[in-house]
């Protein structure tokens, strides 16, 4: 019998669902009850309506195509302010941005519905080529806190080997104002609002370029890009032009590890870190700059270096997202613990 089977295809919107439609065959027409709950496609047999041969008769197969896109799922974050009292945010679609307009009383995990503003259900030669209709897009709120206070402790309270700690603190911070000067530090900070509306609009590359103008490296060569197979959350690395045997430019290689995208404060403080390597390349270390050449293996930075290398990142202001993460993710992004970058951003913080 199925040689005798006829196929057909027809395509229903939304509203078709669950109710009886009239479809024409052979001259005739005949009225199909369409299921309530159709995911994209549904195969109905219409007994008896195939072809006829040696007194058997086949089926139609109706295949009924639902105009039914697919849902795009984004994240956008905000901070509780403008959850609590709603707000317009641009959110970045498939290379252009939209406005979203979220509601007063939002709250963290809650998914805006806005329809049509997903993708096209796929084209075949079952289905119509005009007028398919768009899925939804479904946007999920990431609140965060509007403000991150570091946990202060009076000297009084600080253990010797805290005392100690501290005093390696400013000793650095006096070496890195000797080699740069105070004006250097001149800058204003760069708010949780300002990374976050970035990541919205931009991703994490729009981070990357606003931390490159903050920290005045334009000019310097650097490269930014992401990585899977990296062991630690980011990395820098510097290779030298050489000519004649002289170095003349220095080239900066920033990598980031995939895991930590999806978070804009993840990305400011993994990034601030390596961008900061950048700074105490160009500006601090006092090594010649072919001097790697003459190395065999991997060069690892001393624990000194980094740990000034954090120091530079709080004193440029951007060392809140290290707090951030810290409080979020329960990691530390960086070289120092958290009690000690609690009181390095109590420190900086200072009038």
């Amino acid at each position: 019998m199925a040689g005798l089977n006829n196929e057909r295809s027809i395509w229903i919107e939304q509203e078709d669902l669950g109710k009886d439609i009239v479809i024409k065959h052979k001259s005739k027409h005949y009225e199909v009850k369409i299921p309530p709950k159709i995911n994209k496609k549904v195969i109905l047999r219409l007994r008896g309506l195939g072809k006829t041969k040696d007194n058997n008769t086949g089926d139609l197969l109706l295949h009924v195509w639902l105009n039914k896109g697919d849902d795009i799922r984004k994240e956008l974050w905000l901070s509780e302010t403008a959850a609590r009292t709603g707000a317009s945010k641009k959110l970045l679609l498939e290379e252009k941005k939209i406005q979203i307009l979220i509601p007063p009383e939002s709250h963290n995990g809650l998914v805006i519905r806005i329809k049509g503003l997903g993708k096209k259900p796929s084209f075949s030669w079952s289905t119509p080529f005009l007028h398919r209709k768009r899925g939804n897009l479904l946007v999920k709120l990431l609140v965060y806190p509007d403000s991150i206070t570091p946990k202060y402790r009076t000297v009084e309270t600080l253990t010797a080997d805290e005392l100690f700690m501290d005093g390696q603190i400013y000793r650095m911070k006096d070496e890195i104002i000797r080699k740069m000067g105070e004006s250097s530090f001149k800058v204003n900070p760069i708010k949780a609002d300002a990374v976050a509306d970035l990541f919205n609009e931009y991703g994490w590359i729009g981070i990357s370029h606003t931390l490159k103008r903050h920290l005045k490296l334009n000019r310097v060569n650097i490269k930014v890009t992401k990585s899977d197979s990296i062991s630690l959350p980011g990395g820098c690395q510097r290779s030298v032009t050489m000519q004649n045997n002289i170095p003349v430019a220095s080239n900066y290689n920033i990598t980031i590890k995939e895991q930590f995208l999806d978070n804009p404060f993840s990305v400011a403080a993994i990034l601030a870190h390596e961008l900061c390597h950048v700074i105490y390349s160009e500006r601090i270390d006092s090594r010649p700059k072919g001097f790697e050449y003459n190395m065999k293996g991997i060069k690892q930075e001393p624990l000194e270096e980094e740990r000034m290398v954090d120091l530079l990142v709080f004193m440029f202001k951007i060392g809140e997202f290290q707090l951030r993460v810290s409080r979020d993710k329960r990691i530390t992004l960086g070289y120092f613990n958290q009690d000690v970058f609690d009181r390095i951003q109590v420190i900086f913080s200072k009038k």
